[in-house]
C-alpha cells in the first residue's frame, strides 16, 4: 500500500492530468468540472493504509471507472496489457509534446498545424 502523502499525492496529479487533458480539448464531450468534482469527493474516501486489500481494490475500481465515465470509454475496449498501457502511454504522450510545440510555435502556419494535428490520434493502417 501507499502512504497517504502519496495517495493525496496521486490524487492531485489526477487533477493535474484531468484539467491538462481539458485544456488540450483531446476528448469530447467531457464534463470536466464534474470529473474532477468527481474526484475530489474520491479524494475523501481513500481507504488508509491499514484496510483491507479489497477495500483498496474497490476504491481503484471506482477511481477507474470514474475516468472512463467521464472520458465515454467502453472498459472492455481499454483492458490493455502492461505493454499496450505503456505503448499507449508513449504514443499520448508524444501526442502532448507535439501539442506544447504548437503552442510553442512562432513560425508555423495555422494550415500546417491542422495538417498535423488531423494525422493526431488516428490509428495507423498497415
Amino acid at each position: 500500500h501507499s502512504s497517504p502523502a502519496t495517495e493525496q499525492s496521486s490524487d492531485a496529479n489526477a487533477y493535474a492530468y484531468a484539467e491538462e487533458l481539458e485544456r488540450l480539448k483531446i476528448f469530447k464531450d467531457v464534463h470536466w468540472t464534474k470529473l474532477i468534482n468527481q474526484l475530489k469527493v474520491l479524494q475523501t474516501q481513500i481507504p488508509s493504509n491499514n484496510e483491507p486489500e479489497e477495500v483498496h481494490q474497490r476504491f481503484l475500481n471506482r477511481f477507474i471507472q470514474t475516468w472512463q465515465n467521464a472520458l465515454h470509454l467502453d472498459p472492455e475496449l481499454v483492458n490493455l496489457s502492461q505493454e499496450e498501457a505503456e505503448a499507449l502511454s508513449n504514443y499520448l504522450y508524444a501526442n502532448h509534446l507535439i501539442l506544447q510545440c504548437k503552442e510553442a510555435a512562432v513560425w508555423v502556419s495555422a494550415k500546417t498545424w491542422e495538417n498535423i494535428e488531423s494525422r493526431m490520434l488516428m490509428v495507423p493502417i498497415k
